[in-house]
């Protein structure tokens, strides 16, 4: 369940936002995607060395000692499927071990190989170093400004990118447009130096690392929570399959992201998530903002407003259109059609509109609604051939569906007989020539179009229906 925030200001646009995800997009696509080529250099001359031979026993002794049962299965299978740069990672992922392990108090001189150990563990580690993500993500052990700031545009992985700019994008633009462009850069800028101090303080300054947005987006949902309040605003939600939108304040936001953080740390147990990092951003960008709440809710719009001011932007049938929808989520199904039936009537011989407003009506075949829809899709002018098409369908699927009875126009039938003489559907030219006479018998000119229809029948080689047709009297 997410926020779904539409517009909630007069003229906003979401610089501020666009600027931000394609900083990290860079970033991760282009200065990080590098160190793959690196990472690979490093495991073959890990590979090449003596340091398999002398760290990862002593690495699977330590875990004996520290009675780490589960790391030392997950260690164990890796060894025995000869796993080797999985393992190396395990390994290094144990920020403990390896700090222990470069200070010296794991693999001493005492050891045969401790030289040879020594020379290839320095080596290692300086290609480590070369990296583009160890040079710039957050380091508890020796954080600096630069990387409080840096580590925000940093990712760790495709999935990490991808689910931080969704959640930026959906909750962004609204702060920002409270605010303005350059206070959103400086709350995210800001919330992530916060996120880095959050880590710092949960972590007690222990061995480890910090990439990621997710902590400055946390300032950004902070700031949401603080400025809209018991603001309702939609949110979307799913529960397997099922899906919809309700609206709700905004405030409810919090718990959410606060329940799935707290859901992953006790539940999931996810010791890749840097929850210290989340709740420093989270107060920082509350705290932020609140100097700056009362200018923001002055820009506000008034509440159900938004459609209003989206009104002189959107044509007026696809705002009606965007309105039926709506109505169908909530299953609001009679305001839906009323809605549909002035998206058809504003159409202006959109055939993609007229389409969806009749797929909509047809399930009420003896609703105002879907007769008034039906009439809009058959006076229908265009001769291309998504016109055609819908019209065809529509005259045939309405004469056996509509109740009690079609409904059609005289002048929508003239129409109708001249467009089916030209493209040939003599069962369809037919038919319409019958209706309109039953239903028009006074009609002026009505002997030339029957007498246009018995033509068109006779030329296109169906003299049985031109006859019977022609018995008509006028």
């Amino acid at each position: 369940m997410m926020p779904y925030v539409t517009r909630l200001t007069r003229g906003s646009f979401p610089l501020g936002v666009i600027l931000v995800v394609l900083t990290c997009a860079i970033v991760f696509f282009g200065f990080q995607s590098g160190d793959e080529k690196r990472y690979a250099l490093m495991g073959d001359y890990y590979a090449s060395s003596v340091l398999p031979a002398v760290e990862l026993p002593a690495y699977e002794a330590y875990l004996r000692k520290q009675g780490e049962a589960r790391q030392l299965k997950q260690f164990e299978a890796l060894k025995q499927s000869r796993a080797l740069f999985p393992t190396l990672r395990l390994m290094q992922a144990d920020e403990v071990f390896m700090g222990r392990l470069r200070a010296g108090s794991i693999i001493t001189d005492a050891h045969p190989q401790f030289d040879d150990w020594q020379r290839a563990r320095r080596q290692f580690d300086a290609m480590e170093k070369r990296l583009f993500t160890e040079r710039f993500h957050f380091d508890t052990e020796h954080p600096t400004w630069l990387t409080a700031i840096s580590h925000q545009f940093m990712h760790g992985g495709t999935g990490h990118i991808v689910g931080n700019m969704i959640v930026l994008i959906l909750v962004g633009p609204a702060v920002e447009a409270l605010i303005g462009t350059l206070p959103f850069l400086l709350l995210f800028v800001l919330g992530g130096i916060g996120a880095a101090a959050g880590h710092w303080l949960a972590t007690q300054g222990a061995p480890g690392g910090l990439v990621g947005a997710s902590g400055a987006i946390a300032a950004v949902m902070g700031a949401f929570a603080v400025l809209l309040g018991r603001r309702r605003i939609p949110f979307f939600y799913f529960v397997f399959v099922f899906f919809d939108v309700i609206r709700a304040p905004a405030l409810l936001a919090l718990p959410i992201w606060l329940i799935n953080e707290a859901l992953q740390f006790f539940w999931l147990g996810n010791a890749q998530v840097a929850y210290g990092a989340h709740f420093g951003g989270l107060l920082v960008g509350a705290l932020l903002v609140l100097p700056l709440r009362r200018r923001a809710l002055e820009r506000l719009l008034p509440e159900g407003a938004e459609d209003t001011a989206e009104a002189a932007a959107k044509p007026t049938a696809e705002l009606a259109i965007h309105e039926a929808r709506r109505l169908m989520s909530s299953q609001r199904f009679d305001e839906a059609r009323r809605a549909y039936a002035r998206a058809a009537s504003q159409a202006r011989g959109n055939a993609g509109v007229l389409r969806e407003c009749l797929n909509v009506a047809r399930l009420a075949p003896a609703s105002a609604e879907y007769h008034a829809i039906v009439a809009c899709v058959l006076a229908l002018r265009g001769q291309d051939a998504a016109s055609q098409a819908l019209v065809l369908e529509s005259f045939r699927d309405y004469l056996q569906k509509a109740r009690p009875l079609p409904q059609i126009a005289p002048e929508t039938a003239v129409a109708l007989i001249e467009r089916f003489s030209q493209t040939r559907c003599l069962p369809e030219l037919d038919r319409c020539a019958r209706l309109l006479h039953a239903s028009a018998p006074a009609h002026p000119g009505l002997d030339q179009i029957l007498a246009l229809a018995v033509h068109a029948l006779r030329t296109a080689g169906d003299p049985l229906r031109a006859t019977e047709l022609s018995k008509l009297k006028v």
